[in-house]
């Protein structure tokens, strides 16, 4: 994942608060700007050079707020990005809501096919993206259909809550633990976000509806949003 990126204070009275809302940025650039002339001329008067603490303290919570507006905006920006349907030219279907990710995936033919279907449980992080599958139908060509599903109910009849830990996300890694694949985030930009999954393999979700799957060995794998979900 990038740095982080906090408030930059600039000369003549420019300052830059990348992560923040456009009213964060009005009201500390404001402050900024009323307390860098404050020191200025008290400086010039006095001499003196000590930084007045009411900038200390707005640079403080605009470091803060950067930061909070940071993971807020990369979580929601994984999630808006992904949700809805997608598909592939090699006949692969691909859903992911808020909560859960199905995969219904055909090549071949009844006489030699190849089926993969899946679920999993899903949870969009500010780090990453964790899933844990629950059900998996898997047929090779020329073989048998492997069959397995995770019984994931209450005993009230509720899916139970799918909980996860933001810190097994490794940094450049696919992290398993216990059946849940964290897959981390590695670089995010305005247009995309670059995650680490399985194998060294990497996936590559845009902001205008393009997913690129990244084997490690090379080559690109794409799939398109055909339907988006708010």
């Amino acid at each position: 994942m990038t740095g982080m990126r906090f408030p930059v204070a600039c000369q003549d009275n420019h300052f830059a608060f990348p992560m923040l809302s456009q009213i964060y940025q009005q009201l500390l650039t404001s402050c900024f700007v009323y307390q860098s002339n404050h020191y200025r001329e008290k400086t010039r008067m006095s001499g003196s050079k000590t930084v007045p603490m009411l900038m200390a303290v707005v640079m403080l919570f605009a470091i803060g707020a950067a930061a909070d507006l940071a993971a807020e905006n990369t979580e929601s920006n994984l999630a808006s990005w992904l949700k809805g349907v997608w598909i592939s030219g090699g006949g692969t279907y691909t859903i992911y809501t808020d909560q859960h990710y199905f995969v219904v995936s055909l090549q071949g033919d009844s006489a030699s096919p190849n089926i993969y279907c899946g679920s999993s449980q899903l949870k969009f992080s500010s780090r990453g993206l964790a899933r844990k599958q629950v059900l998996r139908l898997r047929q090779f060509p020329g073989g048998e259909m492997d069959a397995w599903k995770q019984d994931i109910f209450t005993a009230t009849g509720e899916e139970a809550e799918f909980l996860i830990d933001t810190a097994l996300f490794q940094p450049g890694v696919c992290n398993i633990v216990e059946g849940t694949i964290y897959d981390s985030i590695t670089e995010e930009t305005a247009e995309y976000i670059l995650l680490a999954t399985c194998n060294g393999d990497q996936i590559k979700v845009f902001a205008n509806g393009i997913y690129a799957y990244l084997p490690k060995g090379g080559g690109e794998f794409r799939s398109y949003r055909v339907e988006k979900f708010e």
